[in-house]
């Protein structure tokens, strides 16, 4: 990861630390906000993952804290590099990606900031992301966990908000209800979260792709609340605002991708290579 650390470094210029942790910041560090990362780094290292609103008495904020869990993990934060398969570890991932999304305008949190905590050998043992807090959102699962009735109007948002993203050169391949944020009110954009798995790149395999995020919304919790003639209606609507889709290799992926389990490597293989490897 070294020419992608070093960018997000020269966006993130202003530091912050606490003991054996430190965190890059895009802005200046306000009173407020040091008091809540000195809080935030001196809770207790999490076993796994979690993820919490920050009150900073600034613009709201929200961090994701991730433990690096393995000592080859650990090195490999540490020194920036990517594992043998050529990717970096899934918060790294996230971090460029989102922070890429979001300087080419696609509708992403800003990334307000990044972090970590060394041990006394010096490895990093926990990485933490710091971004906008979408206030007055809900994810599109819980929408439509509490109002069945507007399943299409969340799979509408969704597919809007996913040829939105692509059209930005995002590619998502974690794109499901719960990644969906929606306004409360209607007034704000939808947004996009969690783009670990995620390609800022044009993809060879375009239709192989797009038949992939459409077929996995459907398998990922959609397909149990809307009939699947009904939302293949709304794909084929869909799919005529796309240009460039070959129909036959799109479906052949898409029925795959609505009736079986694709593991997230397994994605990442449809965008660099077009084949589909069911786990």
């Amino acid at each position: 990861m070294r020419e992608g650390k070093n960018k997000l470094v020269d966006g993130f210029p202003f530091t912050f630390k606490h003991h054996r942790s430190t965190v890059h910041l895009n802005a200046p560090v306000s009173t407020a906000l040091a008091a809540t990362l000195t809080l935030l780094l001196g809770q207790e290292r999490p076993s796994n993952r979690t993820s919490a609103p920050l009150s900073t008495g600034d613009s709201p904020l929200f961090a994701k804290r991730q433990a690096i869990e393995t000592l080859p993990k650990r090195i490999r934060f540490t020194r920036g590099t990517r594992k043998s398969c050529g990717m970096f570890d899934w918060p790294i991932e996230e971090l460029i990606n989102t922070a890429e999304a979001h300087r080419r305008g696609a509708s992403v949190p800003g990334v307000v900031g990044y972090g970590y905590t060394r041990s006394r050998m010096g490895l990093m043992n926990d990485f933490v992301i710091i971004t906008e807090l979408l206030q007055n959102y809900t994810d599109g699962y819980q929408w439509i966990l509490a109002k069945p009735e507007e399943v299409e109007r969340v799979i509408g948002a969704a597919f809007e908000l996913l040829l939105s993203l692509n059209s930005s050169g995002i590619y998502h391949m974690d794109l499901w209800a719960a990644n969906v944020m929606m306004c409360n009110d209607g007034v704000g954009a939808t947004h996009a979260i969690d783009l670990e798995n995620c390609f800022a790149a044009a993809p060879r395999f375009l239709s192989e792709t797009l038949g992939f995020q459409l077929g996995f919304f459907y398998r990922r919790e959609v397909g149990g609340l809307v009939g699947e003639s009904a939302y293949d209606a709304l794909v084929a609507r869909a799919l005529e605002t796309c240009e460039g889709i070959n129909r036959e290799r799109f479906h052949a992926v898409y029925q795959m991708a609505k009736h079986h389990h694709i593991g997230r490597k397994e994605r990442r293989d449809i965008f660099l290579s077009g084949r589909v490897v069911l786990g």
